[in-house]
């Protein structure tokens, strides 16, 4: 299969303008396949946050809702606050929030913390070695509800 006589353009910065044209074009294709697909207009950007009695963060989960699911970006906790549940408690009210904005799968990505992962039911889905060198990157998921 031959390619077309294109230019390829490498942006290192891309203009916020290039950057939506790409997305759109994208929204464009997937709405054609999956026709009921919510806008990323629909994005639920969140975070909990967890602070001690002086108001210092001690722990935190930032996460996105969106096509059905649930994205755990990064789930921080202060050392002296790990081993308590603290980190178990944030997933448990990401979840929970997943859940009541329609959420049936929750997933993430995590280099140290799988048997973390594993005790609150992700399955590992996907393995990427050397990113860096010398890490494993492991892909978790979770059922959260079944679908009908």
């Amino acid at each position: 299969m031959a390619i077309s006589m294109v230019k390829f353009e490498l942006s290192e910065s891309p203009s916020q303008e290039k950057v939506s044209e790409l997305t759109s074009q994208f929204e464009v294709f997937m709405r054609q396949k999956i026709p009921n697909l919510p806008p990323q207009s629909e994005d639920k950007i969140f975070m909990v946050r967890a602070v001690n009695r002086s108001g210092h963060l001690v722990g935190g989960v930032l996460a996105n809702c969106y096509w059905n699911g649930l994205e755990i970006d990064t789930l921080w906790v202060e050392d002296s606050e790990r081993g308590k549940g603290l980190g178990s408690s944030l997933i448990n009210q990401a979840e929970a929030f997943g859940i009541e904005n329609g959420a049936v799968v929750s997933f993430l990505k995590t280099v140290e913390a799988k048997g973390f992962y594993e005790k609150l039911g992700y399955e590992v889905y996907g393995v990427l070695e050397d990113r860096p060198i010398g890490t494993v990157i492991y892909h978790m998921k979770k059922r959260l509800r079944q679908t009908s």
